[in-house]
C-alpha cells in the first residue's frame, strides 16, 4: 500500500488504512496486542499520510456518515407516514362505503314497510275474485297495478313474488300467477311466525344481479290479518355503484359479506355468493366481537372491516401491502439517487478542495526550500486569490525584502515600521468583537431581529473594512465608512447616547489615509467622552484641505480631559492614561511615514468637550 507519492487510486488506500486500524483497535480491545503499541502506531500511520490524503481521510467519513443517517431517518419516516396516510385514506373509504351501504339498506327497509303497507296492494290481495281464467286475469291486473306503481320499490328489485293467504304466488317479474310448492308453504309459515318482522336472508335464485333476499309478512292494516307474505331479491348493484368507484380494482378489494360468510358484493364479480377465506372471516368475526371499526395486518395485506348498523351484513376492506409501499418505495428510490449524486459531488467537490490546497502547498515548500539554501531569485507563481494565494504573495514580498535588506542598509527603519504596523492591528480590540456579539445574542434572545440584523450588516462592514484585503493605505472615504459602521454599532448599543455628524469637503474623499487613523480617535469619543452620559451628545467629525496638507477633527461635547492630561499625552517620559496611549500611538504612526510636521493636536476643555485635530500630507 502506497502512502506517498502519485497513487492513481487513493479510495482504496484510504479505506484500506480505514480497515487496518479498525482491525487493530479491535485486536486491542480483545486483548490482542502481541506487544505492539497501537496508539503509536495509529498516530504514525497518521503522520505518514500526505495532507491531501489527511483532508480526504476526516472528509469522506464525515461526509458519508450523515448522509446515511439522513438516508435511514428519512426512509423510516416515509415509510411510517406512507403507512399511515394510506391506513387514513382506507378508513376514510370503508367510512364512506360503509356509510352509503347503511343509507340503502336503510332505504331498502323503508320501501319495503311502506311497500308492505299500501292499501292497493293490501285492497289487490283481499279481493274476492272468481275461480276462472278471468279471475285470474283480475287478480294479475291489479297485482301488477300494485306492485309497478310503487317505483322505489321497483328500483331495489331484481326479483320476488308475494305468496297470498289463499296460496297464490304471484311472481314480479315474470307478472304471472303459480301455485306454490311444499318449500315456499314451509317459508311462508316461517315468515308469518315473524308477525310482521322483516327478514334478511340468502337471495331465492342464486345468481350475480341478486344479493340478498328481504321477506315481511302482509298484515291488514285494518283487521290485523296475514294476508301473505312477500319474498323481494334485492339487486346487488345497488352496492356495487356505490363504492366502484371509489376502489381502485387492480389494488383494493371490497366484500359486503352476510353472518354466513357469503359474499353479497364485490367488485371481483367472480366472487359473488362464494365463501370467504377463514382468515377472512376471523377477522370480521373478531371485529364484530369488538363492536367497532378495527384494522388488523396480516402478513402481506391491511385488513379493515365494519359492521352496518341493522347487524346483519359486514363490510370487509383489504389493501395489499405492496401497494401501500410501491408509491413509498419510490419516494425513497429517489431519496437515494438524489444522496448518491450528491455524494458523487461531494466527494469529486471534497478531492478538487484537496487538490487546489495541497497543490499551492507543494509549490510553497519547494519555494521555501529554495529561498532556505539561499537562493534568493526563485520565483513562485500562484494565482489563487484565497489565504494560500495570499500566504504565497507574503512569501514572494518576504523573499523580497530579504534581498533587499541584504544590500541596503534600511533594516531598522523596516523593523520599525513593521512594529507600527503590529501595533496598529493590535488596535483592533477583540473586546468590541465580543461585546457586538453578545449584544446580537441579547437582542436575538430578546426577539429584536432587526437591530440584530442591522448590528451585525455593520459589524461585518466594519471589520471587512479593518482587513481592506491586508492594505494599510485605503482612501479617506473608505476610512469614514469603516468610523459609520463603527458609530451605527454603537447606536443600536444606545441608541438616546449621541448623534454624530460628518463634513468633509468632497475632493479629499478619495486621497490616501493610512487605515485605522480616525477610528480609534473616535471610539476615545465615545467611550471615554460620553462616560457619565445617558443621553442628548454629539460628535461632529470635519474635514478639509489645507495646502497640500489635509486637515481632519473629531469634536465631541462630553466630558473632556483635563489639561494637566492633556499636557502629558505626548510626553515620551511621562506616564499616562492606557486611554490616551492611542492618540500618541497615532501620532507616532503619522510621523514615521510622513514626517515630524504631521501629527495629532488635542484641544479639550473638562465638562465641555474634546477636539482633536489629525494633519497628514495630501497623496493621490
Amino acid at each position: 500500500m502506497t502512502l506517498h507519492g502519485k497513487n492513481k487510486n487513493p479510495f482504496f488506500t484510504y479505506y484500506s488504512l480505514y480497515l487496518l486500524c479498525y482491525i487493530i483497535k479491535l485486536a486491542k480491545l480483545t486483548g490482542f496486542k502481541k506487544g505492539v503499541d497501537t496508539n503509536m502506531k495509529l498516530k504514525s500511520i497518521w503522520e505518514s499520510l500526505s495532507l491531501k490524503r489527511k483532508i480526504l481521510t476526516v472528509f469522506l467519513p464525515l461526509i458519508l456518515i450523515p448522509f446515511l443517517l439522513v438516508l435511514i431517518v428519512s426512509g423510516t419516516i416515509i415509510v411510517r407516514n406512507g403507512k399511515a396516510e394510506a391506513v387514513k385514506n382506507a378508513e376514510d373509504k370503508l367510512m364512506l362505503v360503509s356509510d352509503q351501504i347503511d343509507q340503502i339498506l336503510s332505504n331498502i327497509q323503508y320501501n319495503i314497510k311502506a311497500f308492505s303497507t299500501s292499501s292497493a296492494l293490501q285492497d289487490a290481495i283481499s279481493e274476492d275474485y272468481p275461480d276462472s281464467t278471468y279471475g285470474n286475469y283480475l287478480f294479475t291486473t291489479s297485482m301488477h297495478s300494485a306492485v309497478y306503481n310503487i317505483m322505489d320499490i321497483q328500483s331495489y328489485i331484481s326479483s320476488g313474488y308475494i305468496h297470498t293467504y289463499d296460496d297464490k304466488i304471484y311472481d314480479i317479474n315474470t307478472d304471472s300467477i303459480r301455485t306454490p310448492d311444499a318449500e315456499m308453504d314451509t317459508y311462508y309459515d316461517y315468515v308469518v311466525a315473524q308477525k310482521g318482522r322483516i327478514i334478511l336472508g340468502s337471495p331465492s335464485v342464486k345468481d350475480t344481479d341478486s344479493a340478498f333476499n328481504i321477506s315481511k309478512s302482509l298484515i291488514d292494516i285494518n283487521t290485523g290479518e296475514c294476508l301473505g307474505i312477500l319474498s323481494f331479491d334485492i339487486k346487488e348493484s345497488l352496492f356495487y355503484d356505490s363504492y366502484r368507484s371509489v376502489i381502485d380494482k387492480n389494488e383494493e378489494q371490497l366484500y359486503l359479506i352476510d353472518n354466513n360468510r357469503c359474499i353479497l358484493s364485490s367488485e371481483d364479480r367472480e366472487l359473488l355468493h362464494q365463501t370467504v377465506s377463514n382468515d377472512l372471516w376471523k377477522t370480521v368475526q373478531e371485529i364484530s366481537y369488538a363492536k367497532d371499526r378495527l384494522f388488523l395486518s396480516s402478513n402481506d395485506s391491511l385488513v379493515l372491516a365494519t359492521t352496518s348498523e341493522i347487524g346483519e351484513y359486514h363490510i370487509v376492506y383489504v389493501l395489499e401491502y405492496y401497494s401501500i409501499y410501491r408509491e413509498v418505495l419510490g419516494l425513497t428510490l429517489i431519496l437515494v439517487c438524489i444522496g448518491i449524486f450528491a455524494l458523487i459531488v461531494t466527494i469529486i467537490l471534497t478531492t478538487v478542495l484537496a487538490q487546489s490546497v495541497t497543490k499551492p502547498l507543494a509549490l510553497l515548500t519547494t519555494y521555501a526550500d529554495r529561498t532556505g539554501h539561499g537562493d534568493f531569485s526563485a520565483d513562485i507563481q500562484i494565482n489563487s486569490k484565497d489565504e494560500i494565494g495570499f500566504l504565497a504573495e507574503r512569501f514572494k514580498k518576504m523573499n523580497h525584502n530579504i534581498r533587499n535588506l541584504t544590500i541596503r542598509i534600511y533594516d531598522e527603519q523596516t523593523q520599525k515600521k513593521e512594529y507600527a504596523l503590529n501595533l496598529l492591528q493590535a488596535q483592533i480590540n477583540p473586546h468590541f468583537l465580543y461585546n457586538c456579539l453578545d449584544n446580537i445574542s441579547s437582542l436575538i434572545t430578546d426577539h429584536k431581529n432587526d437591530p440584530a440584523l442591522s448590528m451585525l450588516y455593520h459589524l461585518g462592514r466594519y471589520y471587512r473594512a479593518v482587513l481592506s484585503k491586508g492594505r494599510n493605505i485605503i482612501t479617506i472615504r473608505e476610512e469614514l465608512a469603516l468610523v459609520r459602521d463603527y458609530l451605527e454599532i454603537q447606536l443600536i448599543k444606545a441608541p438616546q447616547l449621541f448623534t454624530y455628524t460628518i463634513t468633509i469637503a468632497e475632493d479629499i474623499l478619495d486621497l490616501k489615509i493610512m487605515k485605522m487613523l480616525l477610528q480609534p480617535i473616535v471610539e476615545n469619543a465615545v467611550i471615554h467622552g460620553f462616560t457619565g452620559y445617558k443621553e442628548g451628545r454629539h460628535l461632529h467629525i470635519e474635514g478639509q484641505l489645507a495646502g497640500s496638507a489635509v486637515l481632519i477633527s473629531i469634536s465631541d461635547d462630553g466630558r473632556g480631559i483635563p489639561e494637566q492630561a492633556v499636557q502629558s499625552i505626548f510626553n515620551e517620559g511621562t506616564s499616562m492614561i492606557p486611554r490616551h496611549f492611542g492618540l500618541r500611538n497615532i501620532r507616532e504612526r503619522i510621523r514615521l511615514k510622513y514626517g515630524s510636521s504631521f501629527g495629532v493636536t488635542v484641544k479639550s476643555v473638562p465638562g465641555q468637550g474634546t477636539k482633536v485635530i489629525v494633519s497628514f500630507p495630501k497623496i493621490l
